[in-house]
């Protein structure tokens, strides 16, 4: 029986420093008069007037007021209806001159021809920058009511498949004639169609970049928009990073038994302007949206708590939300959920062209630049074959996971962001504070937004499933999740569709004994756990596994039984068989990762009442495949 349930209210603000600007510190306002360094700052008692120092990590934002008209800040992504999002695309598209530092008359120019008075650009900037998300930019007052959404998610795939199916080609058909398919294809499915303005709007979406690169005019797109080498630079801190993955040079073992186990997978974001490393993930598992979500949440978020976990006393004061995410066209970095997140950050994002590797040059540097360092731990596998010859990586293999993770913490904020680089004349630290504090010849930026909730960063980059809700709760991956929290929910129809409707689920796939479910209503994400509390806490990789085994054993109906006393087998085979077996000791530190993440993630709770015992007789019923990201 569950007793509590955890629930966690989005909070998207910004704690922004800077001169003249206001800021909360233990529940007084003060008026930032000075900043001394990325750790301190003198602010004046809007009360009493006297001037206090201020520690930067425990600034808070200003709190709204109820009339603020900042409630839509505090929504999941998907609960924004698609007629509100398209206003906030069309506002944040009008203040990018103002964004960009474009004179007056620029910007004038720019207001004549989005049809809008200045002023407007001058108040949608403001809204923009008081929220600290994209989302300020919503219209006040005329967003849809909590619980309505926008057009049914069936249509809005009909319409990107007719558009990738027939707009974005060689044939280059008119609008007119997608519209009349996406009409066709609705019909014929029996959902509702959207409106034609819909259509036009996501059609008027697309870049031109993409445009020209579909319809036959890769050649110009990439003329037109690709930097050429050498010329893709930033000018000022977080304007553009740089995100890409690797597998490690290194074998790691085992905590216990120091045997062998794997690789581990590397991601890393870079800074442009000053070659920072702003943000990283180190992990047994292959790339993900996941990892993807735990490097961009390591990037804007401070450092402070991830060095003292490894006991390491330096500084890596970076934060902030870049400009620009420039990636490869891998999977995860596609995912839809990946890019609206990015996007309620004030975040774009800008893929590299496949065979055109020079765009990604200064992450492949930089993680070379880890990986030449890689290669003196006893246990390197090198960069090939020629270069390891004879050298036996598993037998002199010696540092575990966390050990390697300290190592890589050292190496970047003790040598390599101190250390001068080649390119820039100084090391990435002095240009990074150069950029934000200045200089005598250069104005600085300033201190960048610092989130003031981790865990609805983390939570807006979870990779989301929808599901319906059924008398014994949601079902993802065949595993029934029921919370009280549900319980309004259960079999509720959608008045558009005449259907079930779909809710809101996100999980973290380290860790499949609970799903998160976002309550539109309040505007909150409850965390749900498994139905029957006797199937143990395990990954999605380990639920997998399980299955394996017991389909390989011919068991035939996976009841939580089954499945609890073949986890407890599982894990006693990977105990057992860990001196003899790298897959199993591969496992078995994936386990011990997981474990460590477990006992990390903050827990706000919410108590409520005793939840009703969830029934067994459609335990397994899963309604619908899982759709993540």
């Amino acid at each position: 029986m569950h007793s509590e349930t955890e629930a966690h209210k989005l909070d998207r603000r910004l704690v922004k420093v800077e001169k003249d600007g206001y800021v909360q510190y233990q529940g007084e306002v003060y008026k930032v008069s000075l900043i001394i360094d990325p750790h301190e700052i003198v602010g004046i008692n809007t009360k009493t007037g006297s001037a206090t120092r201020l520690l930067a990590r425990d600034l808070k934002p200003i709190e709204f007021s109820e009339s603020s008209g900042y409630e839509i800040i505090d929504r999941d992504m998907l609960d924004i209806s698609d007629e509100t999002w398209e206003k906030v695309e069309r506002r944040y598209e009008g203040i990018k001159p103002i964004l960009n530092g474009a004179s007056k008359v620029e910007i004038e120019q720019h207001a004549e021809q989005m049809n809008v008075h200045y002023t407007t650009l001058y108040r949608w900037y403001k809204e923009y920058r008081e929220s600290g998300t994209i989302l300020g930019l919503a219209p006040r007052k005329k967003g849809p009511k909590p619980g309505k959404s926008g057009i049914n998610s069936r249509a809005e795939a009909i319409i990107q498949e007719m558009i990738q199916k027939f707009y974005l080609t060689k044939q280059r058909p008119n609008v007119s004639s997608i519209i009349h398919k996406v009409f066709n294809q609705c019909k014929q499915e029996n959902v509702t169609p959207p409106g034609k303005n819909t259509i036009r709007n996501r059609i008027a979406g697309i870049s031109e970049y993409e445009r020209l690169k579909k319809q036959g005019n890769a050649s110009i797109a990439r003329d037109k928009f690709e930097p050429k080498p050498g010329s893709f630079n930033a000018e000022y801190p977080l304007q553009i990073v740089q995100i890409d993955h690797t597998r490690a040079d290194v074998i790691l073992v085992d905590d216990e038994t120091r045997a062998p186990i794997d690789r581990p997978w590397l991601t890393v974001m870079i800074d442009l302007y000053s070659r920072m490393v702003v943000g990283f993930h180190l992990s047994l598992e292959a790339p993900s949206v996941t990892s993807d979500a735990l490097c961009i949440a390591n990037a804007v978020l401070p450092k402070d708590q991830i060095l003292l976990e490894h006991g390491i006393e330096e500084e890596w004061d970076v934060w902030g939300f870049p400009q620009t995410i420039h990636s490869d066209n891998g999977a995860d970095f596609r995912s839809e959920s990946l890019k609206r997140s990015c996007l309620v950050y004030g975040m774009n994002y800008m893929f590299r062209s496949p065979g055109v590797p020079s765009l990604g040059g200064h992450v492949e540097r930089m993680i070379k630049t880890i990986m030449d360092e890689t290669h003196n731990i006893p246990g390197t596998t090198f960069s090939n074959i020629f270069e390891r010859k004879t050298y036996d990586s598993e037998g002199n293999a010696m540092m575990t996971f966390s050990e390697y993770e300290k190592w890589l913490l050292l190496f970047l904020t003790k040598i390599y962001h101190k250390r001068q680089h080649q390119t820039l004349g100084v090391s990435p630290e002095a240009k990074w504070r150069e950029g934000i504090f200045g200089s005598a010849l250069h104005e600085g930026v300033g201190y960048p937004p610092k989130p003031s909730d981790p865990q609805t960063v983390l939570l807006d980059f979870l990779p989301m499933v929808m599901r319906t809700i059924q008398r014994n709760g949601v079902n993802i991956d065949g595993l029934n999740y029921y919370d009280q929290s549900l319980r309004p929910f259960i079999n509720q129809i959608d008045l558009q569709t005449g259907k079930k409707k779909q809710f809101i689920f996100k999980r973290d796939i380290r860790d499949i004994s609970f799903v998160w479910f976002y309550e539109e209503v309040n505007q909150v994400y409850y965390k749900v756990r498994l139905a029957d509390m006797t199937i143990p806490r395990m990954s999605l990789w380990e639920l997998k596994e399980i299955r394996k085994r017991l389909k390989n054993a011919g068991t035939q109906a996976i009841t939580p039984y089954k499945l609890a006393e073949a986890y407890e087998e599982l894990h006693e085979h990977i105990e057992s068989s860990s001196q003899k077996s790298k897959k199993a000791r591969r496992q078995l530190q994936k386990i011990k990762n997981q474990e460590h993440s477990k006992q990390k993630d903050p827990k706000p709770i919410v108590k409520t009442e005793e939840p009703a015992k969830a029934g067994d007789e459609s335990l397994w019923d899963d309604d619908d495949l899982p759709v993540f990201d």
